[in-house]
């Protein structure tokens, strides 16, 4: 899906009762950028403030390119989930990413010597806010927004490091115990059950992000559910049940998972 080089004004007609389908409001579905600003401020902007919109179907994305994009801040997921997968040495290593997110797409993986380059698929259906350049500079106003979105991306390169400890963890059992809980920890659901993870992750997905080979990540996942420490739900996602597993070494799972 390519974007066009036209841009709305960032700021909407306050006599226009009709919401316009090709344009979303940034801050009304993410608040938290606005958390250093005043009242009034962070209300006109909440109000006001309207980006391109791109809805992405479940499937395979090719990114939009373009100038003004490039030299925007990028595209931030609105809702829905997205997978990045770099492929390595033939191995896919992916990245899942969600509501909050500031991609950048287009910009180079590497020198191409090592890394294969990226492949996107869009898992659940998903709303990109297109920040621009146009709407970068009229952001750019407020430093705090960019604060926020330099966090974000900070937050994002945390997740990856956990995720690349996960995988130096020896069973996989623990492994993919360890990455469900990581996931549950911003995209969970606590319920009187269990945890709910909505999240329509596959057997071959979870091994991926698990570094595990597809039969062993079957089989790993099959203990567990006879374990009782989660279970497929009907709608694709898991429940997980009890706590999280202590990441310095929990013995009496370890135990009870190798029986």
């Amino acid at each position: 899906m390519s974007a066009d080089s036209s841009t709305p004004t960032i700021w909407t007609n306050r006599a226009t009762r009709r919401e316009r389908p090709d344009v979303v409001r940034v801050f009304e579905h993410d608040p938290d950028l606005l958390a250093g600003l005043d009242a009034a401020t962070a209300d006109k902007l909440r109000r006001r403030a309207v980006a391109r919109r791109l809805e992405l179907p479940c499937g395979p994305w090719s990114p939009p390119a373009g100038d003004a994009l490039r030299d925007g801040l990028g595209l931030l997921v609105v809702d829905g989930l997205v997978c990045r997968s770099i492929c390595v040495h033939g191995r896919d290593c992916p990245e899942l990413l969600g509501a909050g997110d500031l991609l950048r797409p287009w910009e180079a993986a590497g020198s191409g010597l090592i890394d294969e380059g990226s492949e996107w698929r869009v898992l659940q259906p998903t709303t990109l806010a297109i920040l621009d350049q146009r709407l970068t500079a009229v952001l750019g106003r407020w430093p705090s927004i960019m604060v926020a979105l330099v966090g974000r991306s900070t937050q994002r390169s945390r997740a990856l490091a956990i995720q690349l400890a996960i995988a130096h963890t020896r069973q996989a059992e623990t492994r993919l115990l360890i990455l469900f809980w990581q996931l549950a920890d911003r995209w969970g659901r606590v319920t009187p059950e269990g945890v709910v993870l909505p999240l329509p992750l596959t057997h071959e997905l979870l091994g991926q992000l698990a570094c595990l080979h597809r039969p062993t990540t079957s089989t790993a996942l099959q203990r567990l559910v006879g374990a009782g420490r989660i279970a497929r739900r009907s709608d694709r996602g898991w429940m997980l049940f009890g706590e999280p597993p202590a990441y310095a070494g929990d013995v009496a799972d370890r135990t009870a998972l190798a029986a």
